[in-house]
C-alpha cells in the first residue's frame, strides 16, 4: 500500500521552490540569468499564510546579488558583466509540521549584442534543500496547489517527520534591454534537471521545473511609469501562472523617492494588490492576497496571506 501511495505521488511531486507574491524580487531563484543590471542588491522577504482552523506557516528569504565588475564598468553601457547571487529560503509551520530550508548559489554571464544596451545572458544555479515534513492533514480540493506547504507534502509522500536532504541544479537564459526610457526582458529556465530523489525510500523523484519569464517597463512622463510582468511554470503536471501590472510615481526631482501601486493575478488562486515605497537606496513593499479558488470544496475555507519585502541597493 505504501508503494502505491509513493508511486502515485511521484507523478505529481513538486519542488520546494520559492512561493512569494513578490516574484520580481525572486527573479534569480526562478532563472539565474535574470540579472538585468549591474547593481549590487539585497532582498529580504517575509510571507505569512494562515489556513483558518487547520494549518499556518511562514516563509522567509534573503537574496544577495553581487555583480563581479569594476566600479567604472558598472556605469558603462554595452559591456559584459558577471553576476554572483547567493540566497536562503526557509518555510516553517508553527507546530513544526513543516521545516524546509534551501540554500542557493548562482552565477551568470551577460554579453552585449549591440550598442543599444541589449544583452544575452546565461546562468547556472545550484540549490541544497533540507526538508522535514510531519503534516498529517489534507487540503480541500486545490486550495494549496501553489503554496510552500502543499509542495513540501507532495515532495515527501510519507510525511514521516524525518529530515532528508537533496541537491538540485538549474540553468537559465535571458534576453534583455535596459535604457532610460524603457526596460524589457524575456527568459527561460530549467530547474531541478538532475531530478533528485526526495525521500528515504528512493521512490519519489523531483521532476524538472520549466519556466518562462517576461517583463516590460516604460516611462510615460518624466515622473510616471508603468510596468508589467509574467511568470509561467510547469512541473510534475502542475502549472502556475502569475501576471502583474504596476504604476510608479516619482515623488521628487532626484528620482530617489517614488510610490508604486500594483495588482497581480495568480491564475485560479488569488488577486494580489500591492504597494511599494522607495526612499533613497531602500524600498519596502506590502502584498495582500484575496482568494479566488475555483474548487467548490475549498469555498468554505478561509486563507489569509500577506507579505512584506525589503530591497536595498548596495
Amino acid at each position: 500500500m505504501v508503494l502505491v501511495v509513493l508511486l502515485a505521488a511521484a507523478a505529481e511531486t513538486r519542488g520546494q521552490d520559492v512561493y512569494y507574491a513578490a516574484v520580481q524580487d525572486m527573479d534569480i531563484w526562478y532563472n539565474p540569468a535574470l540579472k538585468t543590471n549591474k547593481l549590487a542588491v539585497l532582498h529580504a522577504n517575509f510571507r505569512n499564510v494562515n489556513y483558518e482552523g487547520f494549518a499556518a506557516y511562514n516563509s522567509k528569504a534573503a537574496t544577495l546579488e553581487l555583480p563581479l565588475t569594476t566600479s567604472e564598468k558598472k556605469v558603462t553601457d554595452n559591456v559584459p558583466f558577471v553576476n554572483l547571487a547567493i540566497g536562503i529560503n526557509a518555510d516553517n509551520a508553527s507546530n513544526n509540521a513543516l521545516n524546509v530550508s534551501t540554500a542557493m548559489l548562482s552565477l551568470s554571464y551577460a554579453l552585449p549584442l549591440n550598442n543599444k544596451n541589449t544583452y544575452l545572458a546565461l546562468g547556472f544555479q545550484g540549490n541544497y534543500t533540507f526538508s522535514k515534513v510531519a503534516y498529517s492533514g489534507s487540503f480541500p480540493g486545490s486550495f494549496d496547489q501553489y503554496g510552500a506547504l502543499g509542495a513540501a507534502i507532495s515532495s515527501d509522500p510519507l510525511q514521516s517527520g524525518y529530515q532528508y536532504n537533496y541537491f538540485t541544479a538549474g540553468v537559465g537564459v535571458a534576453l534583455f534591454q535596459t535604457t532610460p526610457e524603457k526596460q524589457w526582458y524575456i527568459g527561460g529556465s530549467l530547474r531541478h534537471f538532475n531530478e533528485p530523489y526526495t525521500d528515504w525510500t528512493y521512490t519519489a523523484r523531483l521532476p524538472m521545473n520549466a519556466s518562462i519569464q517576461a517583463g516590460y517597463a516604460k516611462s510615460i512622463t518624466n515622473v510616471d511609469a508603468i510596468s508589467t510582468f509574467g511568470i509561467f511554470t510547469w512541473q510534475g503536471g502542475v502549472r502556475e501562472q502569475l501576471i502583474g501590472l504596476s504604476y510608479t510615481r516619482i515623488l521628487d526631482d532626484s528620482s530617489r523617492y517614488s510610490l508604486a501601486a500594483g495588482l497581480s493575478y495568480r491564475v485560479g488562486d488569488a488577486l494580489i494588490p500591492n504597494l511599494a515605497l522607495k526612499f533613497g537606496d531602500n524600498q519596502i513593499a506590502f502584498y495582500y492576497e484575496f482568494n479566488i479558488i475555483g474548487s467548490a470544496a475549498a469555498a468554505s475555507y478561509n486563507r489569509t496571506t500577506f507579505e512584506f519585502s525589503y530591497k536595498l541597493d548596495l
